[in-house]
């Protein structure tokens, strides 16, 4: 019994030192790197440039397919709910 304990013990603290530190390195805190094996990625995003007609037609087709989506999931839930009223209707008759 005591040796299960010990081996539980020992995988605690083999899985704690494989924790990385929270000890800060050199004179500023370097754990944004810490698991990084190149270059920290560039934070700068490049944007594409569309005019106001094109992001217009952008925010068009998004709308329409979010209301198709939405159509779509209230036609599912309808059909289930039809079926589970009818299969309840049919059960308790």
């Amino acid at each position: 019994m005591s040796g299960s304990i010990q081996d539980m013990n020992n995988r605690v603290n083999q899985n704690r030192s494989l924790k990385p530190s929270n000890r800060a390195r050199f004179k500023d805190n370097n754990r944004d790197n810490i698991y990084s094996d190149t270059v920290p990625a560039l934070t700068k995003l490049n944007f594409k440039k569309v005019s106001e007609i094109e992001l217009k037609k952008i925010k068009d087709r998004i709308k329409n397919r979010a209301l198709k989506d939405r159509n779509r999931e209230m036609f599912i839930f309808l059909v289930i709910a039809l079926t589970l009223v009818a299969t309840i209707f049919i059960l308790f008759k």
